[in-house]
């Protein structure tokens, strides 16, 4: 730890400052399309959490700032649009087994209507089977849905000044509706192609379920 200490912090300095410059030159989608490329890449892993941490330092600064301030609305509104990244995977699944309930095994569709809950409550990691089984195309749809409800956070303006807790917060949150409008979008797209990768390989196995 004490060896990997100064280049982590200099990366997260790095990573901190080259997000916030993006935000300063009016990259908004762009911003968005990285924080759900981390969120999703491995799904409470390394890189997940490099985003997680950036939020949660950026957030830091915010409260600091105090509200009204550019710095505040900044930390808060990244905050929300990594919070929305994390959520959308858990959904993606479960919006995919319920619709899709005939292309899933029981064991998948229960694990999907339990990422509601998990969803709900900031917990991505619930989605970590469903895209280990295929890897292709799932990570992908994963980061796409992400992305989306990262990018309609951003853009809606939504800011959220708690670093935790899923839709818990929303009575803190500024723009609730519109937050929670922003993950749903990104969980339904997510879903739907998801449910058609899963359609397509019913077909190409005969109708029949695919295992894993």
């Amino acid at each position: 730890y004490m060896l990997l200490g100064k280049p982590l912090a200099s990366f997260m300095s790095w990573l901190t400052g080259s997000l916030t410059s993006m935000a300063d030159n009016g990259a908004g989608v762009l911003l968005g399309v990285i924080i759900g490329l981390m969120m999703c890449f491995d799904l409470g892993g390394p890189v997940n959490k490099a985003a997680y941490v950036t939020g949660t330092a950026l957030l830091t600064e915010a409260l600091t700032a105090g509200v009204g301030t550019d710095t505040y609305n900044f930390g808060t509104n990244f905050m929300a649009a990594v919070s929305a990244a994390c959520i959308v995977p858990p959904l993606i699944t479960t919006f995919a087994v319920v619709v899709g309930k005939k292309y899933f095994t029981k064991s998948d569709f229960n694990a999907g209507l339990v990422n509601f809950i998990l969803g709900c409550t900031h917990i991505t990691e619930g989605a970590i089977p469903f895209m280990t089984k295929n890897i292709w195309p799932v990570m992908p749809i994963m980061m796409l849905g992400s992305s989306i409800g990262a990018i309609l956070t951003l853009l809606f303006g939504v800011h959220d000044p708690a670093p935790h807790g899923g839709f818990l917060v929303l009575p803190v949150v500024d723009g609730g509706l519109k937050w929670v409008l922003a993950i749903l979008i990104g969980a339904v797209v997510g879903g739907i192609l998801f449910v058609a990768f899963k359609a397509y390989e019913y077909r190409k196995n005969g109708n029949q379920i695919v295992e894993g």
